[in-house]
């Protein structure tokens, strides 16, 4: 018996088109509900989480603030319960039942701003791949 492995690869506007919507829905429940990032990022956020809802996920200047969402949801659930932000980022706590509503509701942010990065990286090396392509092509 053989067994044939397909790889299914998502289009890039699929792939756009979904850090867009996380994007969105990422900084819609972020600006309710999570902690102020620290340091220089604490006057910035506001910016960064409007040009996001509106569905600018792709800025660059965004970069640093995004990153700085992500380590104020870890270090807030670590805040609450020792080592857990990490252990969200680490391990699949889908299961984990927890007692604290806010801890569980940090673990659900922390959860959509790992996916929401992922994407929005994987879109852009795509973007980035594509141009290093197109200069090969140009100079064959």
């Amino acid at each position: 018996m053989s067994y044939t492995y397909i790889r299914r690869t998502e289009s890039l506007e699929t792939m756009a088109a979904r850090a867009i919507g996380e994007g969105a829905a990422f900084a819609e429940h972020y600006a309710l509900s999570g902690p102020i990032p620290a340091n220089f990022f604490r006057r910035v956020f506001p910016q960064t989480l409007t040009r996001m809802e509106g569905g600018d996920v792709f800025d660059p200047r965004d970069d640093g603030c995004i990153k700085a969402l992500g380590d104020a949801l870890v270090a807030a659930a670590n805040d609450l319960c020792p080592g857990y932000g990490n252990r969200v980022l680490d391990v699949c706590t889908h299961k984990d039942f927890l007692f604290n509503e806010r801890l569980e509701e940090l673990r659900w942010l922390i959860l959509r701003w790992e996916s929401f990065s992922l994407v929005r990286n994987q879109v852009r090396a795509r973007m980035a791949a594509r141009r290093v392509l197109s200069n090969i092509n140009e100079t064959v």
